[in-house]
């Protein structure tokens, strides 16, 4: 096992684990070894030295290949060990079209209930350093949430199918297309009284 493992997952138990076995195993007793409480560590240094064993629970090693001695102790002993297996099949993911969140009506998310693969802030900012602004679009929006709306040019509210309930008038309200988020987050803004109002401008005044 890598030593440098320990200090990140905190795993200090396992190594007082081991030094508990190999002094269990010497006597025939069972030992509590965590780091919690139970059998003390100078404890089980007593009883290994007891059986002519390293205090610290090393040992002097010869190599398997070439039969000379290692150049330095070596901790181990028994220990109980279980592999975690990342298998590729248990991982494999992809989707073209799927199911999505009610709210949102974005794609759902994880690869257990049929998710799409996210493109993440990071992701984004990658993308606008390139100046890739079409596939922003595909991805964030045509991909995700695509949704048309009516809005009004008057007043800058939405609309719906063709008449503005502000201005009382289908005269000016014009269709287009965003992220259903961003709609969803329009009107929930308005059930707190702050009131965004769309600007928009043709495409001969642009």
């Amino acid at each position: 096992m890598n030593p440098h493992g320990y200090p990140s997952r905190m795993t200090v138990g396992k190594l007082i684990e081991l030094l508990g076995s190999k002094a269990g195993v010497l006597e025939g007793k069972f030992h509590y070894g965590t780091a919690f409480g139970g059998c003390k560590v100078a404890d089980l240094s007593e009883t290994l030295i007891e059986h002519g064993f390293n205090y610290l629970g090393k040992d002097f090693v010869t190599s398997g290949v070439t039969g000379e001695p290692l150049s330095a102790y070596i901790y181990f002993g028994p220990i109980y060990y279980q592999k975690l297996k990342h298998m590729v099949v248990d991982k494999m993911h992809a989707r073209a079209k799927g199911p999505r969140a009610v709210l949102t009506r974005q794609p759902t998310e994880g690869r257990s209930r049929d998710g799409g693969l996210r493109l993440g802030e990071m992701e984004r900012d990658c993308l606008i350093g390139y100046g890739a602004s079409m596939l922003l679009l595909e991805r964030l929006m045509i991909s995700s949430d695509e949704f048309e709306v009516d809005v009004c040019g008057q007043c800058g509210l939405i609309g719906y199918s063709g008449w503005c309930q502000y201005c009382k008038s289908s005269k000016d309200v014009s269709t287009l297309k965003m992220p259903y988020a961003c709609k969803l987050l329009f009107q929930e803004l308005q059930s707190m009284n702050i009131v965004p109002r769309l600007s928009l401008k043709r495409y001969n005044e642009l």
